[in-house]
């Protein structure tokens, strides 16, 4: 019931009563278990993401090669999605987060998170650098900003749709999300090389 609340009206505009009415506890049992709303908000958000981060920031990126570096990353995207379907709750607070950290006064709240992404990105886009299958002829700093705008982008996206989407159609778009991933990060073809065949 926290999420569906911060989810529909934002961290400010979520009422504590409205929470604590839903699930029937007292107040005083409430504040048993959390300091505040914001104690309430950051449980929610780490009970259900940060065990997704930690087994990305856990992955072994050196692991990877070139043969298995885009099938691993469209197999992790396939995973969130099924991990999403059994668990309708992750729906929610992916809102909730998004809904928090949109809102520049409430990005705090987010942004423990979003430094754990962000530092699992650089070292992927590094990895896939030194195997030479991502573009190395940008700034680092603004390869990281492409990618994580497109994933927030499409990620927001499909939080949004996630009812109206079958598991067929998630899968496809879900493929179709790691083409776009592979073209904008695509290495720039060789010119030399390209004339060699001509």
């Amino acid at each position: 019931m926290g999420a569906a609340e911060f989810a529909t009206h934002g961290f400010r505009g979520a009422s504590l009563n409205r929470i604590i009415d839903a699930v029937g506890m007292s107040k005083s049992s409430f504040y048993h278990y959390f300091r505040n709303k914001q104690d309430l908000f950051t449980q929610i958000l780490n009970d259900a993401l940060l065990p997704i981060l930690s087994a990305r920031s856990s992955f072994d990126v050196s692991r990877l090669d070139r043969e298995n570096f885009w099938p691993v990353i469209a197999l992790m995207a396939d995973e969130l999605s099924r991990m999403a379907d059994r668990s309708p709750q992750l729906v929610t607070v992916g809102r909730m987060f998004y809904r928090c950290h949109e809102n520049p006064d409430e990005r705090i709240l987010t942004r423990e998170i979003m430094q754990i992404s962000l530092d699992w990105l650089r070292d992927l886009i590094k990895r896939g650098q030194q195997l030479g299958l991502l573009r190395q002829d940008l700034p680092e700093s603004l390869i990281i900003d492409m990618v994580m705008s497109l994933a927030m982008s499409m990620d927001r996206w499909f939080l949004e749709h996630w009812d109206e989407l079958d598991d067929r159609l998630r899968r496809t778009l879900n493929d179709k999300a790691i083409d776009l991933f592979r073209r904008l990060l695509a290495p720039e073809p060789d010119p030399a090389g390209s004339l060699k065949g001509a």
